[in-house]
């Protein structure tokens, strides 16, 4: 008899979301609709920032959220300082049994520390959208580890993104242009006045300025 796998519920479930991506929001909504509920840590954005309603997140704490949260679903966006942020000291503060889905950049892990968390069994599983290339290679800290799955970026190859993307860059470009036409030009210096013609230094009612 083939070994039966037993998956689990979003009911009553503590989901916590690490980041304020675009798809935060959306996604925010998804497991509440199953009866779990969302906590939300973002280190740019304070904990009393107006953000956190917009999204309809309660924020707390990273390691509170690590602690509290049965699923994680990290959609961080990357920069250097970021690089390693989830370590050995923070998967410690780990829920045991915990999953994880990255949809951010692989370089928020550390690699080390996330193939002793997963061997452990601390972590039950990790689902990464497209890391970067070679981080499950032979040698690697995460090469062969049967928890870890990687998953292809496919959510941009549709016409309805792909158009959704262009329409997006447009209208970017547009407020670009439209606040770069609205700014008031600089008031022009005595230097340049001297410079222009005499009578452009008429007042309006065409006399010329005193000497």
């Amino acid at each position: 008899m083939k070994k039966l796998l037993v998956g689990r519920e979003l009911g009553n479930m503590t989901v916590g979301q690490v980041g304020l991506a675009p798809a935060a929001k959306p996604l925010a909504q998804l497991p509440g609709a199953f009866g779990a509920m969302v906590l939300g840590y973002n280190p740019a954005v304070h904990l009393g920032d107006a953000a956190w309603q917009r999204v309809g997140i309660p924020p707390v704490g990273l390691r509170e959220l690590l602690q509290a949260s049965e699923a994680v679903v990290v959609l961080l966006d990357f920069c250097p300082r970021y690089t390693g942020l989830f370590s050995e000291r923070l998967f410690e503060e780990c829920r045991p049994n915990m999953a994880l889905v990255c949809l951010g950049h692989s370089a928020l892990f550390d690699a080390k520390a996330l193939a002793r968390a997963l061997s452990s069994g601390r972590l039950s599983g990790v689902w990464m959208d497209s890391p970067e290339p070679g981080l499950t290679d032979p040698g690697r800290p995460l090469a062969q580890i049967s928890t870890l799955q990687v998953t292809p970026r496919v959510a941009a190859i549709t016409r309805e993104s792909r158009s959704r993307s262009a329409w997006a860059i447009a209208r970017r470009i547009h407020a670009l242009l439209s606040a770069a036409k609205s700014t008031p030009a600089e008031p022009a210096s005595f230097e340049d006045l001297k410079r222009q013609p005499s009578d452009a230094l008429a007042d309006p009612a065409g006399e010329p300025p005193p000497a």
